[in-house]
């Protein structure tokens, strides 16, 4: 009997993620666009192609990259995550509409086409926000003696691959524009695996020093070729060490899933006296540590904001420094909402930036929470 328990205890704890799975996946991509259709069209019965597109579609569509990489299957798996996006919208719009006719009975059809437009609507609106980045200036205190560099450009989370090396230019001339002294790059920047050094290239064309630390996405694909290529355009790769540049000591660490990275890492690197501390760590984890270690600013990104409302929620839970400037003990911890997008190229609830932070002598303060 006990063999037996044992047996499907087993069988469960294997079948289990499947299950979430596949009720995530129903639940999220299929039911939504299904209900609405089904309200809007009363007579519409789907056969058996128009089933399988809206049940496999998006799926096959992220996948193709996988097994067939180039440029067109790439664009492929681009828009089967903004359909992802787009399915979201849909879920939180359909979920609205089966609380509210539980209690109140409302006119099917015309409700049905009414989630339709607005979910076109909504979607639409987040594809336009995720395309415009503004410059956000941030002030922060800083004795004038300790750092060369005064204006520090911020580019976090651009994801070339799912998105393309169109907005990598557009942020170069961003940055350019607004003549920092210098550039961080918090991680990252690229998301897919065989990111060509050409779609790369434009990075080439920043006109201040630049500086990267890897991100969670470097590390899921070709993390070393990355770094090369980034290294062969003439930025300066960060990769568990510490620099004098500028009066500035510059520590850049390794992505990692363990909460305790900032502290293991930070321990083995003295703090220089007499310099402006810099930390780049891709994720808002650590700051406690940072701020123990010495580090007067730490810069991250990761959070994205949560980039779609109401997603926000659930990612402030793991990261309750989710965006904007935070005091920790004497150190000021800034999270980036990210420069690009990860996943629908969508944005609601949230903006994309270039971090402007400021050094200056006087007492301030940056509202940016």
């Amino acid at each position: 009997m006990v063999a037996v328990a044992q047996t499907l205890r087993h069988t469960w704890r294997r079948i289990l993620p499947a299950l979430v799975t596949l009720v995530f996946y129903f639940g999220l991509l299929v039911y939504p666009l299904m209900r609405m259709l089904g309200l809007a069209f009363p007579d519409w019965r789907p056969g058996t192609w128009e089933l399988l597109c809206i049940m496999l579609g998006p799926l096959a569509g992220r996948l193709s990259y996988e097994f067939v990489p180039s440029l067109t299957t790439r664009w492929l798996a681009a828009i089967a995550l903004t359909w992802l996006g787009v399915c979201f919208v849909s879920f939180n719009l359909v979920v609205v509409w089966e609380l509210v006719n539980g209690i109140y009975p409302l006119p099917r059809q015309p409700s049905g086409q009414a989630l339709l437009a607005l979910t076109a609507l909504i979607s639409v609106g987040g594809f336009v926000n995720a395309q415009l980045i503004r410059i956000n200036h941030i002030a922060i205190t800083a004795p004038q003696q300790q750092s060369g560099y005064r204006r520090i450009a911020q580019i976090s989370d651009v994801h070339v691959g799912s998105r393309s090396g169109r907005l990598l230019k557009r942020i170069v001339r961003k940055t350019n524009a607004a003549k920092p002294d210098c550039i961080m790059i918090t991680g990252d920047l690229v998301d897919f695996r065989d990111v060509s050094q050409t779609e790369l290239q434009p990075l080439q064309g920043l006109e201040a020093p630049t500086y990267f630390v890897i991100g969670n996405h470097e590390r899921y694909v070709d993390l070393e070729a990355i770094c090369a290529r980034l290294q062969s355009l003439g930025i300066r790769v960060l990769r568990n060490e510490s620099i004098d540049v500028e009066g500035m000591q510059l520590v850049g660490i390794d992505d990692a899933e363990a909460k305790t990275q900032v502290g293991d890492e930070l321990r083995r690197i003295p703090a220089m006296s007499e310099r402006f501390r810099v930390l780049l760590y891709h994720r808002p984890d650590g700051s406690q540590e940072a701020a123990d270690w010495g580090a007067h600013l730490m810069l991250c990104g990761h959070t994205h904001h949560g980039q779609i409302v109401p997603f926000n929620y659930a990612v402030r839970r793991v990261f309750p420094q989710i965006r904007g400037l935070y005091p920790v003990q004497g150190m000021n911890l800034y999270v980036s909402p990210g420069t690009g997008t990860w996943g629908p190229i969508m944005r609601l609830g949230s903006r994309s930036e270039i971090g402007m932070i400021e050094l200056t002598d006087g007492d301030t303060s940056c509202p940016t929470n």
